[in-house]
């Protein structure tokens, strides 16, 4: 759950923003919807082999808008099936809630949490995972102020609290499955973005990470295990009002901390990495009308909350396309690959195409 002093600001923001929508009538919206898709996955949980996924999800979401409050809240469940049983079928939940607002004509205040419980570790809207198929607590909370300084010049500084527990093992999985950690990862990110021309913008960010972790459906907060520190620069250029491209990337430094010493193997070996340089970087090619959208990107980054009582380094390259009709009808199409290995750089020990 998120620490007193994170729950202090979420509330303190909130109820600023609140306050401004009193002053205008508020527009409500509440819709439910169902979807019913099939994705392919060519190596479930890393050692079953390929089967195809099957997925029921019903949804429904309610929003209240006004000139310059935003609220959107959602849930959805969903039953997943696999066609050739490679996985037990599951029961995953998933509740989302955001609120945006602009105080000034400036100023943009954003709170969001999203939170799971899964039953298939796929389910999460997040790379990473290193878990087999067990029950998953996982929440992701953010907090952004964004000001618009001067015409050319935005700037930002964001909060992402993010914290996973998983299921105690069975007396039967403890003895067939790697040891599961409960992890967190608090993430602190200022950014600058400064319009060179109409189509071109140059940007600038830094972020510091902690990664923390503790036994089994536990607790997620016991051990500081490790911090980063990084720089980013990065470039948008606007090919057509409905085509961009964006890409960004740094140095990464890796700073292990006491806590790694807890993150040990079935031998009783040390796994957390010492300390190193490495990487960040993503690249996203994106477009978008009413009715249409695509995009093809690649991401390269540190992860925590994994499982694994470590942060690993993750790559992802994917594709997708969609087409959306009136509100009414939506339907997409998409590819990817993942793999991933222990940080700082070592070699990658999982992969799978989706």
């Amino acid at each position: 759950m998120l620490r007193p002093r994170h729950i202090a600001l979420a509330a303190l923001a909130a109820s600023t923003l609140v306050g401004t929508a009193a002053s205008a009538a508020p527009v409500n919206e509440l819709s439910a919807s169902a979807s019913l898709d099939s994705a392919y996955d060519d190596n479930v949980y890393n050692s079953r082999g390929a089967d195809f996924v099957n997925r029921v999800t019903p949804h429904v979401s309610y929003r209240l808008l006004d000139p310059r409050v935003k609220l959107e809240t959602s849930y959805d469940f969903s039953y997943w099936t696999y066609a050739l049983g490679k996985a037990e079928n599951s029961l995953n939940h998933r509740a989302d809630v955001s609120l945006e607002g602009h105080p000034t004509r400036r100023l943009t205040m954003s709170l969001s949490d999203e939170f799971s419980r899964a039953e298939d570790p796929g389910f999460l809207s997040r790379m990473g995972v290193v878990a087999p198929q067990i029950g998953i607590f996982d929440n992701v909370a953010d907090a952004l102020i964004g000001v618009n300084i001067v015409r050319r010049v935005v700037a930002s500084l964001g909060y992402t609290y993010h914290w996973a527990s998983f299921d105690q093992y069975t007396a039967a999985q403890a003895a067939t499955f790697p040891a599961l950690f409960d992890g967190a990862e608090h993430d602190l990110q200022g950014y600058t973005s400064y319009s060179i021309t109409r189509r071109d913008d140059l940007r600038f960010a830094g972020r510091f990470q902690m990664f923390t972790a503790g036994p089994q459906a536990v607790d997620a907060n016991r051990w500081d295990i490790g911090a980063t520190y990084s720089p980013t620069l990065g470039w948008r250029h606007q090919f057509l009002p409905m085509l961009e491209a964006t890409a960004d990337a740094g140095p990464v430094f890796y700073d292990s901390l006491g806590g790694a010493a807890n993150i040990v193997d079935a031998a009783g070996n040390q796994v957390a990495p010492t300390s190193g340089w490495t990487w960040r970087g993503s690249a996203l090619l994106r477009y978008n009308t009413p009715s249409w959208r695509a995009s093809a990107g690649y991401v390269h980054d540190l992860l925590g909350a994994t499982g694994a009582g470590t942060a690993l380094w993750a790559d992802a390259v994917y594709a997708q396309a969609g087409y959306h009709y009136l509100e009414k009808f939506d339907a997409h199409v998409g590819v990817g690959y993942f793999r991933n290995g222990a940080a700082v750089n070592q070699a990658w020990a999982y992969d799978a195409v989706t």
